[in-house]
């Protein structure tokens, strides 16, 4: 596969994974709400438990627009391009202080990413 396609492949990958979890979260605000409804939980745990994921979709959804702003273009890689979205992640992770579930979720899915585009985990 010719470079350029494996950097678009491994950006459109990642993209689609986050995605996945952001639904996943969304998900999840869909079963907080139905146990809302049928008051197997308070208000007062629905609400703070909804910001929580809340916090958590726009975290990823802050990741997705990053992601989005990569130019696959600029890498002579993928290595190179694996080890700059790794350290934007982190980057984006730390200024907007992310939760730590949302860090790990997304290193989760990056390091899918990484195996399946390489082959091998990202170092």
């Amino acid at each position: 596969m010719p470079m350029r396609a494996l950097l678009n492949k491994f950006i459109s990958i990642f993209r689609i994974e986050l995605q996945d979890l952001k639904e996943d979260i969304n998900d999840l605000l869909e079963i907080l709400e139905k146990r809302k409804e049928s008051q197997e939980i308070t208000n007062y745990v629905y609400m703070g438990n909804k910001g929580v994921l809340l916090n958590e979709i726009s975290s990823v959804e802050e990741l997705l627009d990053s992601i989005s702003a990569i130019d696959a273009y600029q890498y002579e890689s993928v290595e190179d391009m694996i080890a700059d979205v790794r350290l934007m992640i982190c980057t984006r992770i730390e200024e907007c202080d992310f939760p730590d579930v949302v860090r790990n979720l997304v290193q989760r899915k990056f390091n899918k990413v990484c195996k399946y585009v390489t082959g091998s985990e990202p170092s």
